[in-house]
């Protein structure tokens, strides 16, 4: 009998072990395109902070959809010198059942670093990291590229 006791636990540490193995790390790219609506609020320094909110529309690749939506909000903030930059949450949506949240440190025109921080369907628990980087930025439009690397469990 201790000897069962001992093979089944055994077997299912061993279990446990290969299920923390089993994550998948896929490269996701793409490029988009986003409108942002802002709002800014001079500050005294002669800078300005900025709320900020984007609706975006990204290709995705691999994917058999080939594209996602996307939505950020974030504050940030514009120097007297006129350097920006800003804190970002944002949601990408693939289909109803698939999605990921980033959080993102950007500076417009640029692009910026990101953290995969969740999902759901596919992404359920993701992590990760990628990069952004600005194509084109005028006003409160633009296009960017992307590359996400996302973990799965």
């Amino acid at each position: 009998m201790r000897a069962t006791g001992f093979s089944v636990a055994a077997t299912l540490a061993c279990a446990m072990c290969t299920a923390a193995w089993a994550s998948e790390t896929i490269t996701y790219t793409g490029t988009g395109t986003f409108a942002a609506t802002q709002l800014v609020m001079p500050l005294a320094s002669g800078g300005a902070a900025v709320h900020l909110s984007n609706d975006i529309v990204a290709t995705i690749e691999p994917s058999e959809s080939g594209f996602m939506t996307g939505d950020c909000a974030g504050l940030g903030h514009i120097s007297a010198d006129g350097e920006y930059g800003v804190s970002a949450l944002c949601s990408f949506v693939e289909n109803a059942n698939d999605a990921f949240d980033i959080k993102a440190t950007l500076t417009p025109a640029v692009g910026g670093e990101v953290e995969i921080i969740g999902g759901s369907g596919k992404w359920q628990g993701a992590t990760g990291t990628g990069t952004i980087k600005a194509r084109h930025y005028e006003g409160e439009r633009g296009t960017f590229r992307y590359e996400f690397e996302i973990t799965t469990p």
